[in-house]
């Protein structure tokens, strides 16, 4: 283990000018460059809090917290799985001139997308006692829960980057697929209020049990169910194993496939 780690940690700069290059590309041009991150979050949070708190009124206390929770960790799930689809087969023309751990193109997309979801996460901390956040010392297991998200989110953009390459249709069944996965998830509305068919639907989606953890330490204030922590714990190594397995049998041919 430590030294497969020692192999990738040699190609820490190429892996950080990758991200660098991602940056000064997506932001070119633009006035408010590294800022505009915030504009789709922020944009569905206002949207859906006047539909759910005026049109359709909601019955949760601090529904904008709620929200706010919910929406962001989302998009950081979205937007990864979505451009990491395109990440090796973006790449083809340095893969196909140097060597180096095929690996580290979509770990460096996933460290892109964290790199600009940072700046939703400054602004919740900065609005979280107005939401309605009451700062507690179970705060201190969000880190671990988000590395836990982090490493399933990992597993899924090992798998979709390399599977890409191959089935290059698979990018837009990914972007439709976001779509009805946001609704299965339970961001704006609380499950239990749900019928219970529908609730055995929703406990379905693997993103259920790491939101009930996300709105248990940042919403609620307490600790999380330990059901969600297991399901959740199962469903990462789920990922991680798959997507290691179907990334190393897949990447073998990688160049010429590209």
């Amino acid at each position: 283990m430590a030294r497969s780690f020692g192999k990738y940690w040699r190609y820490r700069d190429l892996v950080r000018n990758l991200v660098v290059k991602d940056l000064k590309v997506r932001y070119q041009g633009a006035a408010l460059g590294f800022m505009w991150s915030l504009g789709n979050p922020l944009s569905l949070i206002i949207l859906y809090d006047i539909v759910f708190t005026h049109i359709f009124r909601s019955d949760l206390k601090n529904y904008v917290l709620y929200l706010v929770v919910g929406v962001l960790h989302y998009n950081l799930f979205s937007m990864t799985i979505t451009q990491s689809c395109e990440s090796l087969t973006g790449s083809a023309g340095l893969l196909q001139k140097i060597y180096f751990p095929r690996i580290l193109i979509p770990t460096a997309s996933l460290i892109f997308n964290l790199v600009l979801w940072v700046v939703a996460i400054i602004v919740l901390v900065i609005l979280y006692p107005i939401l309605g956040g009451v700062y507690y010392w179970g705060l201190l297991l969000y880190p671990l829960a988000l590395m836990l998200y982090i490493a399933f989110i990992w597993g899924i953009v090992l798998t979709f980057s390399v599977l890409n390459v191959e089935y290059r249709d698979l990018k837009h069944f990914v972007e439709i697929a976001m779509m009805f996965l946001f609704w299965l998830t339970p961001i704006v509305y609380d499950p239990t209020t749900l019928h219970p068919d529908a609730q055995d639907i929703i406990s379905a989606n693997p993103l259920t049990q790491f939101f009930d953890i996300f709105h248990a330490i940042l919403y609620l204030g307490q600790m999380p169910r330990w059901q969600s922590v297991t399901i959740a714990l199962v469903w990462t190594g789920a990922s991680l194993s798959v997507g290691m397995i179907i990334f190393q049998r897949k990447a073998r041919h990688l160049v010429e496939d590209l």
